[in-house]
Parts: C-alpha cells; sequence; structure tokens
C-alpha cells in the first residue's frame, strides 16, 4: 500500500459502503483523518449518488417489530426486504424526512406516540441521537417537520412548522431558536413528514393565508439564512380542488407533479439546480405529461429513475414503470410492500459532529 498515491487511495476507498469504511477508519491514522474528513464525506455520497442502488425505505413500521420495509427498485423487477429491528432507535417508528442519508424519525405507534420526539439515524452506519422539542412553541398545533444540511456551517437542522412560526434545531449548537411568520401556514397533505432534502434545501407543499399570496404553495427552508420562503411555481399549475400538487426528487432535482382528477393526466416539472435558482416560474421545464392515467389520484408519487424510466408509485402496493421518449407503461403486480411512502436509503457517512451520539452495533456483521 505504501507505493500506492494517496490521490488513488482516496478513489478506492469513495467507492466502498459506509459499514466498510467505518472499519476501514482503524486500518492507519492517515486512513481515519481521510474517512472523517468532510470533503471525503461529501465526495463518498455524490459517488453513491451518482451509481445508485435504488435504496428505498418505507416511512412506516405499521405497529409491528419487523422494522421499516427495505425496496429496491429494478428494470422489471422490484424486491423487498426489511431492516434489522434492532438497529432501529427504539420506539421510533415513522420516518419523517432524510438528508444526506440522515434520517428524521419519530413515534407514532410506540411509547411517545407524539411529535415533539425526533431520533437522527443513519441507517447505514448506525449513528443515532435523540432530540426533545424544548421551544415554547411546541403547545401549537405542528404544521410539518423537515431536517436540513448546512453545508457552508456543516450542520444538520430540525425544523419545525407551526401555522405562524417555525423552530429551528441546530445540532453543532445543540440549541433551538424560535421565529415568527408574517403569513400563516396550514397542512395540505395530512399528518407531518411530508418534507424533501434536495439541492440544498427543504421543500414543503403548505396552505399559504397572507395579504399577498394564499392558496398551495411551495414552502422551502434556506439553510443558509434559516428562513422560510415561497418558491414560484411554474405558471400552468393550478390550484382547483379537484388537482393535487405534490414534489418528489428525481435524480437528485426538485420536482413537482400536478394530477388533473378531470383529464386523468399528470405533468411533471423538475426545476433547475441550485437553491437561488427560481425566483420566477420560467426555471421550470415541463419534463412530461401522461394521458388516460387514471389512478386513485392521492397515491401518484413518482420515486426514481431506473434507466430512462420512471418508476411510480400508483396505489398502496402498486407500481408502473413509464418511459418517457416511448410514451408506454410498464405495470406489475401487486408486491408485498405495505407503505404509504418511501425515503431514500443512502451509502452515506454523514451525521451530526458536534453532538453525542451512539453507534448501534451490526449484530449481523
Amino acid at each position: 500500500m505504501a507505493n500506492i498515491p494517496p490521490e488513488i487511495i482516496e478513489i478506492i476507498l469513495s467507492k466502498l459502503s459506509s459499514k466498510s469504511l467505518l472499519r476501514f477508519k482503524s486500518v492507519s491514522k492517515s486512513w481515519n483523518t481521510l474517512i472523517s474528513n468532510p470533503l471525503f464525506i461529501q465526495n463518498h455520497l455524490q459517488s453513491s449518488d451518482n451509481s445508485p442502488d435504488n435504496l428505498f425505505l418505507s416511512t412506516d413500521t405499521y405497529g409491528t417489530d419487523r422494522g421499516f420495509t427495505l425496496v429496491e427498485f429494478e428494470v422489471g423487477n422490484i424486491h423487498s426486504g426489511e431492516i434489522s429491528v434492532e438497529s432501529i432507535p427504539n420506539g421510533y417508528d415513522r420516518i419523517l424526512c432524510e438528508c444526506n442519508g440522515v434520517l428524521l424519525l419519530t413515534s407514532i405507534h410506540g411509547e411517545f406516540n407524539e411529535y415533539d420526539t425526533y431520533a437522527l439515524w443513519n441507517p447505514s452506519t448506525r449513528s443515532q441521537m435523540f432530540v426533545i422539542n424544548r421551544c415554547e412553541f411546541n403547545e401549537d398545533h405542528e404544521v410539518d417537520c423537515g431536517i436540513c444540511y448546512d453545508q457552508i456551517t456543516g450542520d444538520f437542522k430540525v425544523v419545525i412548522v407551526y401555522a405562524t412560526k417555525y423552530a429551528i434545531y441546530s445540532c453543532n449548537n445543540n440549541s433551538w431558536t424560535e421565529k415568527y411568520l408574517g403569513t400563516k401556514f396550514y397542512s395540505i397533505l395530512g399528518t407531518p413528514g411530508a418534507a424533501i432534502f434536495v439541492d440544498g434545501a427543504t421543500y414543503w407543499i403548505l396552505g399559504v393565508e397572507s395579504r399577498n399570496i394564499s392558496g398551495t404553495q411551495l414552502v422551502y427552508f434556506d439553510p443558509r439564512t434559516d428562513k422560510l420562503k415561497i418558491l414560484k411555481k411554474p405558471e400552468q399549475l393550478s390550484d382547483d380542488k379537484f388537482h393535487l400538487i405534490n414534489k418528489a426528487s428525481l435524480g437528485g432535482r426538485l420536482c413537482l407533479y400536478h394530477y388533473n382528477y378531470n383529464e386523468n393526466s399528470i405533468q411533471i416539472w423538475i426545476k433547475e439546480k441550485g437553491i437561488d435558482v427560481g425566483e420566477n416560474s420560467t426555471h421550470w421545464k415541463e419534463f412530461m405529461t401522461i394521458g388516460n392515467f387514471r389512478v386513485p389520484f392521492l397515491w401518484i408519487t413518482p420515486i426514481c429513475f431506473v434507466g430512462n424510466k420512471v418508476v411510480i408509485q400508483v396505489e398502496r402496493k402498486k407500481f408502473v414503470y413509464y418511459s418517457p421518449t416511448e410514451k408506454t407503461f410498464q405495470e406489475f403486480a401487486d408486491i408485498d410492500v405495505n407503505c404509504n411512502g418511501f425515503i431514500p436509503y443512502r451509502n452515506s457517512l454523514y451525521f451530526p459532529t458536534g453532538v453525542k451520539m451512539t453507534t448501534i452495533t451490526d449484530q449481523q456483521s
């Protein structure tokens, strides 16, 4: 190994799994320093994302002791397994949001049964920490929540949105900050847990009431300024009650999808890269339109790319592959995955570094 240039070693290590890299930290002091370096951690995740495994976790254990279901999407196939329950922070059974491989968890079936106690968990490294909402706002109704990563400061932030205010937990500082809004937010999609982190910001679809704007809006948290902002939607989108507007992440890009219940059609727009891009609606590009697509509209969710096709969940246990170029569907029989939603399972070393955490030993390794 002494004859191998350090840059080659770094490239080789960046291709390995997080579990292997944790073991290789003990090989030498220089390897431990390299693997712990924030730039290496960033490059390692980017390398993993460039060769996606298309692995996803179900967002709920549904009160069972089996853990979160792990699903892999391949061309023509869907495989499902389960994450060992020993690796899940005790009492937490709902995944709310994912950010750089770190999951924000809460409990709806277990001993807590409330949304003011959270856990951060990286299933790749089995690292975990716990967050208790100690801000004064926690007596108010929670509209939604999410997790975000500030690349400038290297800080993971938990964001809890209330009707007229929001709270931010900084993992680096182990502290809460409370801020008031100049508008009123309300939930559109039901219970908390509809946030996505993509391209440096965390996004929600929320109802907004203010003097200047109202209706269904795309709201995002900018970790650089700790502010909640509203991102303009494509001009073609309507707030009609018979239309579903939601968001997703496809290929690391923010996308909005719109289901027209009257016309049985779905349209998907993709936003240009960058948090600051999107001050006007011209920064959205229409990706595809699907006609004659009658399904229970609340279920429609684009999940990922598999080759040149898009995986779309159309019912709880039913998925289709759609080819935008050929405009064709490939349907699958119902599969044994009882899930309302999916969160990416990413090969990541990321985890908050400014707080005390524990790492669960993998009993099966």
